[in-house]
């Protein structure tokens, strides 16, 4: 009964310290030209959640595609992709395992159909 006893406190300690470490991301509901401009703070997510990006675009007729502002935040399910409706184009852009890997690093001010 002890070395089962013993097994199992070994298991759990395992387990608790090998478990994957939360990954903190930036949250900023309006962010644009490198300061957020409103909402400000941080978020935490587990292995398999992620951080996210998301860039916003209008269409202007002269300029095309003209970026608006980013939101920052967590997302459980995150990933890439694009959507286009009308004037609006938003852009979704994740990554996993670096704290803050989220922060605006000056994404292109147009975007062009590849």
């Amino acid at each position: 009964l002890d070395r089962f006893v013993l097994w199992m406190i070994l298991v759990l300690l395992y387990v608790c310290f090998s478990a994957a470490p939360a990954t903190l991301c930036k949250v900023c509901n309006i962010f644009k030209k490198g300061k957020c401009l409103q909402g400000e703070g941080n978020c935490t997510v587990e292995e398999g959640a992620g951080c996210r990006t998301t860039d916003m675009y209008f269409f202007h007729v002269r300029d095309e595609w003209r970026y608006n502002y980013t939101q920052l935040d967590c997302s459980d399910t995150c990933r890439a992709w694009k959507l286009i409706r009308g004037s609006l184009k938003v852009s979704i852009f994740c990554c996993k395992g670096q704290d803050f890997c989220n922060m605006y690093r000056g994404k292109s001010l147009r975007w062009t159909a590849q």
